[in-house]
């Protein structure tokens, strides 16, 4: 049997806790999610969108998975307005979906590979930086994090936290250099 050394191994990490997970389970909620970042819409407008984009879903099943992805904190109600005296709620989505029907994430790695490993040296710098200049904000996010866990030793919970912080900023940096890009005329 070969080892394989971590670094041979594909580093996808997907943060994820148990509300996220439930909220993530049905591929109608993902969906939902993907629909809701890019616009609010209201339980009709989304009905309609999953319909011209061939899912098959009754209104209440809707109300249910608006319900299920409200209740774990992925979407909240962005405003109400009365529309001939009936009150319409419009969502929005609390998290960017990436959505990619089956996405070969060991594929892609391999595939990848010299990219990969041509930028982790650039970011590995960045972010040693990052965290070197920045020891009272990293120490606030992890000001809760005190023991190691209990199985493995090891600090899932900073980790996570730390990952949920650093991929808001990279999304974020992400969507205004994308704007600026795109929004630039080509020679």
């Amino acid at each position: 049997m070969n080892k394989t050394s971590i670094h041979e191994r594909p580093l996808v990490t997907i943060m994820m806790n148990e509300n996220i997970a439930k909220g993530l389970s049905d591929p109608h909620r993902l969906k939902i999610l993907d629909l809701l970042y890019h616009r609010n819409l209201s339980t009709r407008n989304l009905f309609d969108l999953l319909k011209k984009a061939k899912y098959d879903i009754a209104m209440t099943t809707l109300r249910h998975h608006i319900s299920i992805l409200k209740k774990n904190g992925l979407i909240s109600i962005q405003r109400k307005e009365e529309v001939k005296g009936i009150l319409v709620k419009y969502y929005k989505s609390n998290v960017k979906m990436l959505v990619y029907e089956n996405y070969p994430f060991v594929t892609f790695a391999r595939d990848n590979k010299e990219i990969i490993n041509s930028l982790y040296p650039k970011f590995y710098k960045v972010m040693k930086k990052i965290i070197t200049n920045e020891k009272d904000l990293i120490s606030v996010i992890l000001s809760d994090v005190k023991s190691r866990c209990k199985i493995c030793r090891t600090y899932h919970y900073a980790e996570f936290l730390l990952f949920m912080v650093l991929n808001m900023v990279i999304a974020k940096v992400l969507r205004k250099l994308l704007k600026t890009v795109l929004s630039s005329p080509t020679p």
